[in-house]
């Protein structure tokens, strides 16, 4: 679950400082992240997946999104929301 709420507040921190343009696409992101099931983003932790990877993973395999954005944009959208992690304070 921790991974699920720390990917869901990356997407928040991500929209705060997007343009408008992006609005969609972060919430688009945000309702797949919310429908998927805690249990599989626990089994991609245990096949060592890191957080970008699920991330990605979830954004690609979401009908709603894929129907909506092609892969390139969304592999930016995910490279972008994930950039924000380097950027804690300390």
């Amino acid at each position: 679950m921790n991974t699920k709420t720390f990917l869901l507040a990356q997407i928040h921190r991500a929209k705060l400082d997007s343009d408008k343009c992006l609005v969609e696409l972060l919430d688009m992101m945000s309702q797949a992240l919310m429908r998927t099931d805690s249990a599989e983003i626990d089994w991609h932790l245990m096949n060592d997946l890191v957080d970008d990877d699920i991330l990605l993973i979830i954004v690609l395999t979401d009908a709603g999104l894929s129907i909506n954005f092609n892969e390139v944009l969304l592999r930016e959208g995910v490279k972008y929301v994930m950039a924000f992690g380097l950027e804690l304070p300390y």
